[in-house]
């Protein structure tokens, strides 16, 4: 009989959700012969009332830390101050004990052999599934911010995240070395595996084919500044593209709709194509076709534009992880820039029309991230690696019996066998595709394991 991996979906802003479906993804291609592999949004597929409503709960914190000037800023800060996963678990377990109980039943349900999770809440219920329910599943978690927050819970699980920074949290956090991990970030693959040009883009969207495009895009929700940028272009009467998505705000979408269609006192210029777009599975697209993708802080869009080669203005960082996409793709690997006024950004737009040497060397740092390859099937790799380690104590334990299967999934096994008897000791081992080479110095990875592949 396969093991059993349950991937597990929160809505709690859309890089939640992106990021795992790259995960998800690759486990199929790679993994799907090996494993019995299984999706779900485990807050709401059940429809466990109290569950539920946590899940609405979440959603609706991620929406305060945008529109509400200041909560996402000290939000993170004040928890952390009180306790950070300490709190949280005395939280969950203690003040909303019946969301966390059905958590708990929803993933007894599905009893899973190996559980992985992108959240803090969903790793809090695997860890204490764990530790109450079955002892012997494998907890994953893969952190999708390029940050580290103190919500985590990190007595046990394998924890993964994506670039230096976090890692460096990590360590401050005093997350165990032996259960880390860090990998490039991940990215679903019908991005990484795009083909189409910038041009072939805006044939396929039905935009002007040569002139300037900005996308607008603000979070699934919409709530930060977004608006007032998209205001103060049009305005401007700039000879351009402008494309604003307004995610799953009906009301941002039906203004900016209207103003599209001359039925607003703010008018938009003959020479501006102005073109209005609710949510939208494959924004990515669009963010492709511009020239300039003008959004907040989220890693999550900025990872997508930065994917599909298009340099990512930042417009708003409400909180400390949205201040660490800045740290990350703008800071260090120089793929964008920040524009905090909506006057700088215009001011910018109008230089990049005129030259666009800082663009094109935006993107030529995009070329060399993106060349660090994809963390998704890195992350797969680690999943599959632990997946057959715990498989070997069973049956060195007694507990499970040495399984047949396919010619595929036998030659899987003999793989990772011999893989785990070669690297028992956990030491940096990093493979291609996703991972930081093996041997090479940093600062930031000496004593911290990366996987055993």
């Amino acid at each position: 009989m396969k093991q059993k991996i349950l991937v597990t979906y929160v809505e709690s802003g859309f890089g939640h959700i992106s990021s795992m479906d790259s995960i998800f993804g690759a486990l199929k291609d790679k993994y799907g012969d090996v494993y019995d592999i299984e999706k779900s949004y485990i807050l709401t597929d059940d429809e466990y009332p109290n569950l539920t409503r946590m899940n609405r709960f979440l959603i609706k914190q991620v929406q305060n830390t945008n529109k509400i000037p200041y909560f996402g800023r000290l939000i993170f800060p004040v928890v952390s101050l009180l306790g950070g996963h300490k709190l949280m678990r005395f939280f969950h377990r203690q003040m909303a004990v019946k969301s966390f109980k059905q958590g708990l039943e929803a993933l007894s349900r599905r009893d899973p052999d190996i559980i992985v999770t992108n959240h803090y809440f969903t790793d809090l219920l695997a860890v204490e599934y764990k530790r109450r329910i079955n002892p012997n599943v494998v907890v994953i978690n893969y952190n999708p911010d390029p940050t580290l927050h103190t919500f985590w819970d990190k007595r046990d699980g394998i924890f993964i995240v994506n670039n230096p920074l976090a890692l460096k949290k990590a360590e401050k956090y005093k997350f165990k070395p032996e259960n880390l991990r860090i990998v490039t970030p991940c990215v679903r693959g019908c991005i990484e595996q795009n083909t189409l040009s910038r041009r072939d883009l805006r044939k396929k969207w039905d935009l002007p084919l040569d002139k300037f495009t900005v996308v607008i895009a603000d979070g699934g929700y919409m709530l930060g500044r977004g608006p007032r940028y998209a205001r103060k272009i049009i305005k401007s009467g700039l000879p351009i593209t402008l494309c604003v998505i307004a995610g799953n705000n009906k009301k941002r979408y039906d203004y900016f709709k209207r103003v599209a269609d001359g039925k607003k006192r703010l008018k938009v210029a003959p020479c501006m194509n102005l073109n209005v777009y609710e949510f939208l599975p494959d924004a990515y697209e669009l963010y492709g076709a511009a020239d300039v993708f003008l959004t907040k802080g989220g890693p999550n869009a900025v990872l997508d534009s930065i994917y599909m080669h298009t340099p990512p203005m930042i417009d708003y960082c409400p909180h400390v992880i949205e201040a660490g996409t800045v740290d990350v793709f703008i800071g260090q690997h120089g793929c964008g820039e920040t524009a905090f006024t909506a006057s700088k950004a215009i001011k910018k737009i109008k230089l990049y029309m005129q030259d666009r040497s800082a663009l094109t060397k935006y993107e030529s740092n995009i070329s060399e991230l993106i060349a660090e390859g994809n963390g998704a099937t890195a992350v797969a790799d680690i999943v599959h690696n632990e997946a057959y380690k715990k498989y070997l104590e069973l049956i060195a334990s007694g507990v499970a019996e040495e399984r047949s299967g396919s010619d595929v999934e036998a030659e899987e096994l003999r793989t990772v066998a011999a893989d785990a008897e070669n690297s028992v000791d956990t030491d940096n081992i990093m493979a291609d595709g996703g991972f930081i080479d093996v041997g090479v110095e940093t600062d930031i990875a000496d004593g911290v394991v990366a996987n055993e592949h």
